[in-house]
C-alpha cells in the first residue's frame, strides 16, 4: 500500500522529470514554432477557466446553488471587460464576494 509520502514523492519526481524534458528538448538553442508558442500562451488561461468553472458550478461534487459565488463572478467579469485589468478584476470579485457574504446572501 502506498502512503501519502510515496505518492507525493513520486509526483514530485514526475513533475521534475517533465521540466527536465523541456530543457533537454529545447536546451540546444532550438526555437519553438509560432504555432506551439501560441498554444503555450493559452495554457494558463485555460487552466484558470477550468478552476473557476469548477468553483462556480460544483461544491463538494454536487451542483452549487445560485448565490454569492455567481453574483461575485458576474461583477468580476463586468469589471474585467470594463477595466481590462487583472488587479481590478480580482479586487472587485473578492470585494463583491465579501460584501455579499456579510449581507447574508
Amino acid at each position: 500500500m502506498m502512503t501519502a509520502f510515496w505518492v507525493f514523492t513520486l509526483a514530485a519526481i514526475g513533475t521534475y522529470l517533465i521540466r527536465l524534458s523541456g530543457i533537454a528538448i529545447l536546451g540546444d538553442g532550438r526555437e519553438l514554432s509560432p504555432r506551439v508558442r501560441k498554444a503555450l500562451t493559452l495554457v494558463a488561461p485555460a487552466a484558470m477557466a477550468a478552476i473557476i468553472a469548477n468553483a462556480l458550478l460544483l461544491d463538494a461534487g454536487q451542483w452549487r446553488e445560485f448565490g454569492a459565488w455567481h453574483v461575485a463572478a458576474a461583477v468580476a467579469v463586468g469589471v474585467a471587460l470594463w477595466k481590462r485589468s487583472m488587479g481590478w478584476t480580482l479586487v472587485a470579485g473578492a470585494g463583491a464576494f465579501a460584501v455579499l457574504l456579510l449581507l447574508g446572501f
